[in-house]
């Protein structure tokens, strides 16, 4: 028995499983405007998030995911936590292809199974793939540090 399970086998293991690529992409954009919808509909009951896409709006929906994450309370904006993860990728990536020139949603293979997919965002070399948005974000940082703002700063210095 193995005590090191291979990052890359089990990182792969939930990704979506497609017959091409266009319906990857097809899934993929559907599941993005998904979140996009369920963020629209938290900034109608949290004042302080603007869903208006801001460099500074990642700061603001990531505080607030530390403190429904802190409370527990994912269900009171009807999701889970999983969810919530996923929609923060997905406004990261939005607030990127919107606010910085030549950078792109992308989809692609994974390189261990050609039926699985995943999606991320791109800049010339540079990419970030987020299928599961920021999974276990709090066990990974447990203390609020503008993982996403700083994210979005490495896509914009990049040339």
């Amino acid at each position: 028995m193995n005590m090191y399970p291979d990052i890359a086998t089990s990182y792969g293991a939930d990704l979506i499983v497609c017959e091409n690529q266009f319906e990857a992409s097809y899934y993929y954009h559907e599941m993005r405007g998904q979140c996009l919808q369920k963020l629209k509909e938290i900034s109608k009951l949290v004042d302080e998030f603007e869903f208006d896409f801001s460099p500074d709006s990642l700061k603001i929906i990531e505080l607030l995911y530390y403190d429904v994450e802190d409370q527990l309370s994912f269900s009171f904006f009807n999701l889970t936590k999983e969810e919530f993860e996923r929609c923060l990728g997905v406004y990261l990536g939005e607030v990127v292809v919107r606010n910085i020139e030549k950078a792109r949603w992308v989809v692609r293979e994974y390189s261990l199974d050609s039926s699985k997919f995943l999606m991320g965002i791109e800049k010339g070399k540079f990419a970030l793939m987020l299928p599961y948005g920021y999974r276990e974000h709090k066990e990974r940082y447990p203390h609020f540090r503008f993982t996403l703002y700083r994210d979005f700063l490495q896509f914009k210095n990049r040339n």
